[in-house]
């Protein structure tokens, strides 16, 4: 611990990102974290120096390179996944469709890969990942492209959703109002892009409080999401009125927290044994992460936010 006297001869810890982090979770979740002072990244004075100030302004400016905070994805959910719990919480998530090697899934949203890859080689289904982001496409090819044709990469735009009509079988849609895309407009292009009675997993962030949460906005831009997630009602209403009969909503929230934290012990658990990042781009895309997952946590014990399933038919 490095410590600094003061004025009046009291004590106070100089800024240490890793310190910072082990506080943060302490704080929001619990658990009594320890980090060792020698966690910085090589060549960088933990404590003082250009390096930290650089770190700390990354960190606590706008979400860092895309390559650092996939790197960190990859170590906290697992290759190529993007929402907590990973490989378990995606095949919980698809237990109610009926894939099967006869079936094609349209898969839509939060993913890299890890999602598509896991359905094709556990249910056998042939999955058809529609991506909107390049760089999560290209994260996502390596991870599928073992499969062939099993499981193909499709392009969509959330300003103009729009599907292969009346060819997929079911549907996985992990927030795939992420990018600011309108409920009543991607309801009725997932319906048109699958066949009568298809059923239809869907994962996403509502508003549930007031928008001017503390911490709200900054959540967002840590999310990189443009708007406002839009409230359970508005959901609902343009998931029915794109033709699709609702039979189960469930809050989530709870189980996405307590696997981010287990996955955030573990994490801290490696860097604490000497897996500490290399370079101080790496370092800002942690705390960066570290503070996107605790504004989740906050936001959702605040009731600002909920992380909501729905399991829906789409009526023939």
């Amino acid at each position: 611990m490095r410590l600094a006297l003061l004025p009046a001869g009291r004590l106070s810890i100089a800024w240490d990102p890793w310190r910072r982090l082990a506080q943060w979770w302490r704080r929001e979740t619990g658990p009594d974290l320890s980090l060792p002072d020698d966690l910085a990244p090589p060549g960088m004075a933990p404590a003082h120096g250009h390096g930290v100030a650089a770190l700390h302004a990354a960190a606590t400016a706008q979400p860092s390179q895309p390559e650092a905070r996939a790197a960190w994805a990859d170590r906290l959910w697992g290759p190529g996944f993007a929402l907590p719990g990973g490989e378990a919480e995606i095949l919980r998530l698809a237990f109610l469709l009926p894939l099967s090697p006869a079936t094609t899934l349209l898969l839509v949203g939060r993913d890299a890969g890890g999602a598509a890859a896991c359905l094709a080689a556990q249910r056998g289904a042939w999955v058809a990942a529609h991506q909107h982001d390049c760089w999560m496409a290209d994260r996502a090819e390596p991870l599928l492209k073992p499969f062939g044709r099993r499981a193909a990469l499709a392009a969509w735009d959330p300003a103009a959703p729009a599907f292969r009509p009346r060819f997929h079988h079911h549907a996985l849609a992990l927030e795939p109002m992420l990018a600011g895309t309108a409920p009543d407009a991607f309801f009725p292009a997932l319906a048109t892009g699958l066949k009568p009675g298809a059923q239809v997993v869907l994962v996403e962030t509502v508003l549930a409080g007031d928008p001017a949460s503390p911490g709200l906005a900054r959540w967002l831009a840590l999310d990189e999401r443009p708007t406002l997630p839009p409230p359970r009602e508005v959901v609902e209403e343009a998931l029915q009125r794109a033709g699709f009969t609702l039979h189960v909503t469930e809050s989530i929230g709870g189980r996405h927290t307590a696997a981010a934290t287990d996955a955030w012990m573990r994490l801290l658990a490696e860097l604490r044994e000497g897996g500490r990042p290399g370079a101080a781009v790496e370092a800002a895309a942690l705390v960066a992460e570290a503070e996107r997952w605790l504004l989740h946590h906050r936001l959702l014990r605040g009731g600002s936010i909920a992380v909501l399933r729905w399991h829906a038919t789409l009526r023939g």
